[in-house]
């Protein structure tokens, strides 16, 4: 390879990295001088630049997202882990403390229950008498 097409090849490496057409660049500022003027070289550049800024803005674009995006599935990911390292001993002393809140809520809600049995059972005895001796004047 002669030093031409390595900087050639250096050049379009170059290009495609940052985004920036290198080529196209050296070509605006070659044209024959009695074609273009400086200033429309100039203006051949910075549209090349402004194109190339804007490929730059959303390749960052994308590369934040999928950033945020790998530190969502790293913190699931370590979730996961610490759940698939439990032994069987955490899991049984979780499930004990589990057992053991649920007693309390049911030793509680016990008492509230048979006093609410108790006066639907009274209420119940009552209507049945007043019912029964409601009817029992009615059909007689």
């Amino acid at each position: 390879m002669d030093s031409l097409s390595i900087i050639d090849l250096l050049v379009s490496l170059t290009s495609s990295f940052i985004g920036v057409d290198l080529k196209r660049i050296k070509k605006a500022l070659n044209r024959d001088t009695a074609n273009t003027s400086i200033s429309e070289k100039i203006d051949a550049v910075c549209k090349n630049l402004d194109q190339s800024k804007e490929v730059i803005e959303t390749t960052l674009a994308e590369i934040e997202k999928q950033k945020k995006e790998f530190e969502q599935l790293k913190q699931e990911a370590e979730l996961s882990q610490k759940i698939a390292n439990m032994n069987k001993e955490e899991i049984e002393a979780l499930n004990q403390v589990l057992e053991a809140t649920l007693d309390k809520q049911e030793k509680k809600a016990m008492p509230k229950t048979i006093g609410i049995n108790i006066v639907f059972c009274i209420a119940s005895a009552v209507l049945g008498a007043v019912l029964g001796f409601v009817l029992s004047k009615v059909w007689s």
